[in-house]
């Protein structure tokens, strides 16, 4: 059945047709993706997809590519909503090719600690910014017949306990509500997505999920939001609670509901009214999402317009944060001879890690593309550096030989009861994963596997050879047991996010060119309650190699060269969903190469590959430029050199406040989460409202402030004009000012408006908040005419917690107009 096909019959007016077992059969998925239809009664499936960055298959990790756009982090540095909402509208586009009709996304959690792990699929600190952009893709989506869930309601802001934590704040007190909540606020009244995605946390004392003050009273009641609410991916806690405080929909699988959901029915704990009410909602889904519905298998399409899409994204969020005497943009007509070094230079670093993540239609490689630029290639220069892994890499399969002499590895499954095989399999690449659904007939728990290979190194060392693995293993070379391990205590989660909690590894002395027989075997695990059971196992492998002797090598082409690249930052072990950071500096040997080459290099150029900030103190001063690049896209290396070479103005500004240290952060002795005596954990917002810029009496800590970025060209304000209309409905602020570009060259400027409070307010308020903001761009002496308006009461209501209710102080508000959040040109 597709979209084209399908009867146009409200869905809704069918659940008088339906019995109790297919109602509650419609209220959670059926398998990790998609939910059951109803054919009988013509209703179809629905399925979900993962996000905003990058359409991902049905298989967590299958291949099958997609356009991979910019991350969320970077999506909020554009500062760009019209943008935005051309993204959604590819976005759309790509899931239809997966024929799937709700996009998980966009993620509206706050930038509150720079080591939170999803913070790069998330906007920024700011939740007016965060709102109005996360509107825009929501309504580009929604505008091709595809469905938008934004996530995750509320405070899923560390991924330290994710599942457990108590944000031990009320709903009604002023951080969730002029922060937190204010987010998805400002998202709701610009856009009607068809589903909200509940955190997993637990919100003073009540887990998202469940929580009716959340989902009933503030999300439905108070916002008027008409849409279906979700569980995230195994966040349902319970039956009888979650339905009745406004959970419709479990996923993936029935857990708490199915028979369970029956029975609550059957006993009077949950009336059939409550259950028909939640159908409604997962029917409206489909009436919503009617013209993406269609049959076939899943494929990738390169197309003009995303690639397009997603060039212009990373230009415009890719972020100069220092040009010292204008080292950029450099021109390559004069032949200038330039050094690359770093991995991601060879490698660039696309997207976060965890759900976010996908597989990429192509990659741009960043020393190949300074070559094509540049009309001597050969003064192009390249080295590796560094190694930047966190977890040993999969054996390469060029030095891998099955059986059959091609590359790979002979796999055989065997249930324990057996003598024979179950099956055997020669596969392209050392690993195998499975996660609830096993090769058929393969009992779990009960089975295990073993692979072999003939591995064949390239150099003679100390080689480490390592092991992922979901059960008890052993790893044996040349029929000799070297390697052993016992199941390791992981979740499903560490299984699919943390790997390096399941790595064994070992330094092992091998031979150039010599042959050697590998065998590896490993058990399956028990079953996990609650969860699918991981089986999965993988064989690496890397060659020893001398940090000196990578640095020293760059060095020397840095000292011949007239300007160095050093790309680097961080990649998908070190941000990603499932865990957050413990640090914000960069490992010892990036920063050591980075000092080293520095110090070698006439000018020296930073590119660093982030989704939160990096604490850059010690080696700030000792280059001439930084670019924050984030992880930008399949087109995000061709946006960057764009930008080196001057073609393309950087016009990215921080959507989050970068502090000098982690111990500046207003955050910093609050986070992450920690596990009382007592079992419970907890995570305290003791900062309150002093989220990133807000925090104003820190301003000295600021390294680059929010809403900053450089330019190759400067810009000038002028008559600002303040209008406030009472007459409308809502009333009104607007902003008007003149803005001109005052360079040499094209370019976007992005117009900030904040407004401090009134000396008369009753309460402790923010020095000074965003409240609206315009990305305009001018040529060179060209100067426009702005006007920003603004909602009156939101600009200058805060939240009294003692009537529960926004409160608008009367006095005099002063309005700001500036580049930055410490930097007011009027």
């Amino acid at each position: 059945m597709t979209g084209e096909t399908m009867v146009e019959v409200d869905f809704r007016t069918l659940v008088s047709d339906l019995t109790l077992e297919e109602k509650i059969s419609l209220l959670s998925g059926r398998d990790f993706v998609s939910t059951p239809g109803v054919p009988r009664a013509g209703i179809p499936p629905l399925k979900t997809v993962d996000s905003v960055n990058g359409i991902r298959p049905t298989d967590f990790h299958g291949q099958l590519s997609t356009a991979s756009f910019p991350n969320t982090a970077c999506l909020g540095s554009t500062w760009n909503a019209d943008l935005l909402e051309r993204l959604g509208q590819q976005i759309a586009q790509q899931a239809k090719f997966k024929h799937a009709q709700v996009v998980l996304g966009p993620t509206i959690n706050i930038h509150r600690d720079p080591r939170a792990g999803r913070n790069f699929e998330c906007f920024s600190e700011d939740p007016l910014l965060s709102g109005h952009l996360g509107a825009a893709i929501v309504n580009g989506i929604q505008s091709q017949g595809v469905g938008a869930c934004p996530k995750h309601f509320v405070c899923n802001d560390s991924e330290t306990f994710r599942h457990y934590y108590n944000v031990d704040a009320s709903p009604d007190g002023r951080p969730l509500r002029e922060i937190y909540l204010a987010a998805w606020q400002q998202l709701l009244k610009r856009s009607n997505p068809v589903a909200v995605m509940t955190a997993y946390n637990k919100v003073n004392g009540t887990y998202c999920c469940e929580n009716s003050d959340l989902i009933e009273k503030i999300l439905r009641k108070e916002w008027g939001f008409d849409g279906a609410v979700m569980s995230d991916w195994f966040g349902t806690r319970s039956t009888v609670a979650a339905i009745e405080a406004g959970l419709d929909l479990e996923m993936p699988l029935p857990f708490f509901r199915a028979a369970k959901l029956a029975k609550a029915v059957q006993s009077g704990e949950v009336s059939e009214k409550t259950i028909d009410a939640r159908v409604e909602k997962m029917l409206q889904m489909r009436n919503r999402t009617r013209p993406s519905h269609g049959e076939g298998p899943e494929r990738s399409e390169i197309t003009d317009e995303s690639n397009a899409i997603a060039r212009d994204l990373a230009a415009e969020g890719i972020i100069l944060l220092k040009n010292s005497e204008m080292t950029l943009p450099f021109s390559t007509s004069d032949s200038p001879k330039i050094a690359v070094i770093g991995e991601y230079g060879q490698r660039p670093i696309l997207t976060g890690g965890g759900s976010a993540s996908c597989e990429a239609q192509y990659r741009q490689v960043p020393h190949e593309l300074l070559r094509e630029a540049h009309p001597n290639p050969d003064n192009v220069k390249y080295a590796a550096g560094v190694r930047t892994r966190v977890i040993v890499p999969v054996a390469d399969s060029s030095i891998l030989r099955a059986k059959n002499g091609k590359e790979g590895v002979d796999v055989s499954y065997f249930n324990d009861d057996a003598t024979e095989p179950l099956l055997t399999e020669v596969l392209d690449e050392a690993t195998i994963f499975m996660l609830g659904k096993y090769k058929p007939g393969l009992k779990v728990p009960g089975s295990h596997l073993e692979m072999s290979t003939t591995l064949t190194p390239k150099t003679t060392g100390t080689h480490l050879l390592a092991v992922r693995h979901s059960g008890a293993f052993s790893l044996r070379v040349d029929d000799v047991e070297v390697l052993s391990g016992p199941v390791p205590n992981i979740t499903t989660e560490q299984f699919l996010f943390s790997p390096i909690k399941y790595e064994t590894r070992l330094d092992f002395a091998m031979e150039a060119g010599k042959a050697y027989q590998i065998h590896l075997k490993m058990q399956s695990r028990e079953l996990t309650i609650g969860e699918p059971t991981p089986y999965g196992a993988t064989l690496c492998f890397e060659e020893q190699y001398s940090e000196e002797g990578a640095i020293a090598e760059a060095v020397e082409i840095a000292s011949k060269a007239d300007i160095s690249l050093i790309y680097a930052g961080r990649n998908q072990q070190h941000e990603s969903e499932g865990f957050d950071m413990d640090a914000i500096t960069l490992p010892d040997n990036q920063t050591a190469l980075i000092k080293r080459v520095a110090a070698a290099s006439k000018r020296t150029v930073l590119l660093l590959h982030c989704g939160n900030p990096i604490d850059v103190s010690s080696f700030e001063d000792s280059v001439d430029a930084i670019v924050n690049m984030h992880f930008p896209g399949q087109e995000g290396p061709a946006a960057v050199v764009d930008i080196l070479t001057g073609k393309t103005n950087p016009s990215g500004r921080l959507a989050t406040t970068w502090f000098k240290t982690l111990e500046d952060w207003p955050s910093f002795g609050h986070f992450p989460s920690e596990k009382k005596e007592n079992g419970d954990v907890e995570i305290k917002y003791e900062e309150g409202l002093s989220v990133g810029y807000r925090a104003s009496d820190r301003e000295s800590r600021i390294r680059w402030p929010f809403g900053y970025g450089l330019s190759y060209t400067s810009f000038s304000y002028k008559d600002l004009r303040v209008k406030v209309d009472k007459s409308s409905s809502p009333a009104t602020l607007k902003a008007t000012v003149n803005v001109a570009n005052t360079g040499s060259i094209l370019g976007k400027e992005v117009v900030q408006v904040y407004v401090s409070p009134s000396q008369n307010t009753q309460a402790w308020r923010p020095e000074r908040e965003l409240k609206g903001f315009a990305k305009v761009s001018l040529k060179p002496g060209e100067s426009r005419e702005i006007g920003i308006e603004m909602d009156l009461d939101t600009s200058c209501q805060y939240w009294d917690e003692a009537e529960k209710t926004w409160k608008l102080d009367v006095g005099e508000y002063k309005v700001k107009v500036g580049s930055c959040s410490t930097s007011f040109v009027i």
